[in-house]
């Protein structure tokens, strides 16, 4: 995900053919952006702590130990090319007890799918976060990398230079010299289609290594609160004249804070992998990052903590709970016991941490817009009609409710605790919370359905 976001000014390169004469270029583009979404896990909210590594999404972090399936997909990419991403994720190993297994195209079941694409399909740089891959459909890519931004283009430069193939290339396309752009170059090289690529492996290596960083759960650095005083003003237009960034997008990726982060005792690292490079222009004080494209101290030391070699849980874990093959289930009304009966339908995983969660069946208007409110404390879910089960669920255990014709799990919302709704249709919609004790709230995990309309009899 490494990005260079920066305007790098205009870069004037000579060339030698026949007499010397100058490239016109001009303004260099940057590097795409990474552009995985921080949304889910971005609140304005201050969190101050004390020293030395980047923040993290420890819900999201895997189980310490974990052997993660890795796969590229669609048969794209060089074995040269492959054979560097694979070694630059895996530096994480070298720090974490975690293993990224790459496993063969056609593997039918993955974790993490790679995509390999290019400035053509404008899919840039991005992943999903941590276990939030397991959420993603098989026949879907969880990370993608543009391959395009690592070519080293200055050779291709210094090829038209001298004389060489790719000069040739362009003269016989008919190229306009005169009106040359950094576009046309990315374009033309692109599409030159070189046996014998020339790689940026810097701008490999930190990119690979920055995404697979946030299939571990890291976010990026510089979202650290109070980590840097931007020049906002100034970093919305630019992000919105050179990325099409909206101000939401740029918060969230940029210049946003993490409420659901852990700081786990430790403070901003400017030289973490995670961190966008910054210029001086984009902060008020002229403070500026460079591009970081090996981990730092504080990388290492936060996948160590993490995911730990020297014991079998990390001191950092929390409750996890995953949340799958989630089905519709059945919902009816049942006029011998008065009120409606919800069967949900899932499967459950929880980590090694012991933790509690909610099982809610919700009120919602007929069109399933609106939840209803109500005055009752006993079935009410924040102040709206609500019936719940909590559970305390084992450890490192997995469940299935209301599978293969079992009915294992059951909700009971009776008509006399309802709001007035006699002759009256509604719907029900199912949701699990944990209970983020950590952070004093409820961590909504997945919707599982919103049933049909159903007529409440009184």
């Amino acid at each position: 995900m490494k990005k260079v976001f920066l305007l790098l000014g205009i870069v004037v390169l000579f060339v030698s053919e026949t007499k010397a004469q100058k490239l016109p270029l001009g303004p260099k583009p940057s590097k795409e952006p990474c552009t995985t979404l921080m949304g889910k896990s971005m609140l304005p909210v201050a969190i101050d702590t004390t020293i030395g590594r980047q923040v993290a999404n420890n819900d999201l972090a895997w189980e310490n130990g974990d052997v993660i399936l890795v796969k590229f997909m669609d048969n794209v990419g060089s074995q040269q090319v492959r054979d560097m991403i694979m070694r630059y994720a895996k530096t994480w190993e070298q720090y974490g007890n975690i293993t990224f297994k790459f496993v063969p195209d056609n593997t039918a079941e993955t974790n993490i799918r790679v995509k390999l694409g290019s400035k053509e399909d404008r899919l840039g740089h991005n992943s999903q976060l941590g276990i939030q891959c397991n959420d993603i459909p098989q026949n879907q890519q969880t990370l993608n990398l543009d391959t395009s931004d690592f070519i080293d283009y200055k050779s291709y430069v210094d090829q038209y230079k001298n004389g060489g193939p790719f000069l040739q290339y362009l003269k016989n396309k008919g190229t306009d010299f005169k009106n040359y752009t950094y576009r046309d170059l990315y374009r033309d090289v692109i599409a030159f289609k070189d046996p014998n690529v020339k790689w940026n492996y810097n701008s490999m290596q930190g990119t690979t290594t920055h995404e697979f960083g946030h299939a571990l759960g890291l976010l990026h650095e510089q979202s650290y609160p109070k980590g840097i005083k931007w020049n906002k003003d100034t970093v919305y237009k630019y992000y919105a004249k050179y990325q099409g960034w909206d101000k939401q997008k740029v918060d969230y990726n940029v210049i946003g804070a993490s409420d659901i982060f852990y700081t786990n005792g430790t403070s901003y690292d400017p030289l973490s992998i995670m961190h966008y490079p910054v210029e001086a222009w984009q902060t008020v004080d002229g403070f500026v990052v460079g591009l970081n494209n090996t981990m730092s101290e504080g990388d290492k030391k936060i996948v160590a903590a993490l995911y730990p070699k020297d014991k079998k849980v990390s001191s950092l874990a929390v409750p996890k709970i995953e949340i799958t093959n989630i089905g519709y289930g059945e919902v009816k009304t049942d006029n011998v016991k008065k009120g409606i009966i919800i069967y949900p339908s899932f499967d459950i995983k929880t980590s090694a941490i012991l933790g509690n969660v909610y099982f809610v069946a919700r009120l919602t208007t007929e069109d399933g817009l609106y939840y209803l409110p109500t005055t009752n404390e006993n079935y009410s879910w924040n102040k709206m009609a609500a019936t719940y089960i909590k559970m305390r669920l084992l450890p490192s255990s997995k469940a299935s409710y209301n599978k293969n014709g079992q009915k294992n799990l059951e909700l009971f919302f009776p008509y006399k605790e309802m709001p007035d709704l006699a002759g009256k249709k509604v719907k029900i919609q199912f949701s699990v919370y944990q209970d983020d004790v950590v952070n004093n709230r409820y961590q909504k995990l997945t919707f599982n359905f919103l049933s049909s309309p159903l007529t409440i009899q009184k």
